[in-house]
């Protein structure tokens, strides 16, 4: 299913001298790829006037939220500090099933695996990828939980949930039902907070984006 962007307006989260927060929706990709699709490296230039400076990435089927530097010494900046993990990353998962313990931390090294995906890697081999979780909320065979990589590996989330046998409800590469992200390319997963020390200031960075539709239900129960 390939979704009609071209005419899309990028919505601004937070703006500074530096940089803006953008809300990325499901489905729209940060680069260009070889579908000829609109992606927000085709939108940016136009919206704003400025070159699309990315700091970071996420999934093409992941919602959420997307940096993006106005100048290349901010870039420059605050591509170390996610290089380096110093930016708290928070994602919202809606995910099959219940994990064993409501929060944990998931250790496990990734390596490439086959026609683009990512597996976890045999002992000894792969890079240390590492994803806090916490349970936020139950429903009807489905379970809400925030996730915090401690690292920034292609993938990592998704895999890490599925190690623990609670993949993504929607996710074509490791869900229960798997089948060509080119068919349906959303994700029930949202980059949800950024939380950071503004590089050269004193200024701590708190970036929340609003919860998407699969999620909203779950997190006014009482427990979340």
């Amino acid at each position: 299913m390939t979704l009609d962007f071209s005419q899309f307006p990028l919505p601004v989260i937070r703006e500074e001298a530096g940089f803006r927060v953008l809300n990325k929706p499901s489905g729209l990709a940060v680069l260009k790829d070889n579908t000829g699709a609109t992606s927000i490296q085709d939108l940016y230039p136009t919206q704003f006037g400025e070159a699309s400076l990315f700091v970071h990435r996420i999934d093409k089927g992941t919602s959420g939220l997307l940096m993006v530097a106005r100048t290349e010494k901010t870039r420059a900046a605050l591509a170390r500090l996610f290089s380096q993990s110093g930016i708290e990353k928070t994602y919202l998962a809606l995910v099959w099933g219940r994990p064993e313990r409501e929060e944990g931390l998931i250790d496990l090294p990734l390596e490439p695996g086959r026609k683009g995906r990512f597996r976890v890697a045999q002992p000894g081999r792969g890079q240390a990828s590492r994803t806090e979780y916490r349970l936020l909320a139950m429903g009807e065979g489905v379970s809400l939980i925030r996730c915090r990589p401690l690292s920034g590996r292609t993938h990592q989330v998704r895999i890490h949930l599925a190690a623990i046998g609670c993949p993504l409800v929607k996710d074509p590469l490791y869900g229960r039902e798997r089948s060509s992200p080119s068919r349906d390319p959303h994700l029930t997963l949202h980059a949800w907070k950024l939380r950071f020390s503004l590089p050269g200031t004193d200024q701590m960075v708190q970036v929340e984006a609003p919860p998407p539709d699969w999620a909203t239900p779950l997190l006014i129960l009482p427990n979340a």
